[in-house]
């Protein structure tokens, strides 16, 4: 009886910090980009299928000569993407890991 309890204990802290991370990361994270950002060129190297859905695309982009590696899903009927496609790319100067590609915005 008291394992049973201790695994709802777990269970409940386990969905609640899994609540968090999608909330920072999709509200808090995105709010940032909005206020704060600058501009950076993203180049596609690698896509891949995963198994849980996709296709990704897997893209680099460089601040302050670092370079930065990030992934995105797409949908390929409406967006063609290849290897070596460049996008124009915002990301948050306080922490450029915090980025967002725009797919909608193909660079030459």
């Amino acid at each position: 009886m008291k394992a049973t309890l201790i695994n709802k204990i777990a269970a409940f802290i386990m969905v609640g910090f899994l609540l968090f991370i999608l909330i920072k990361r999709n509200i808090i994270d995105e709010n940032k980009i909005e206020s704060n950002f600058k501009f950076s060129e993203a180049v596609i190297y690698k896509i891949f299928y995963p198994v849980d859905g996709g296709p990704d695309a897997e893209f680099q982009y460089t601040v302050n000569k670092k370079i930065y590696k990030n992934r995105v899903t797409f949908n390929p009927i409406n967006q063609k993407i290849t290897v070596g496609n460049k996008f124009l790319l915002k990301y948050y100067p306080p922490n450029p890991n915090i980025s967002r590609i725009l797919l909608d915005k193909p660079l030459p």
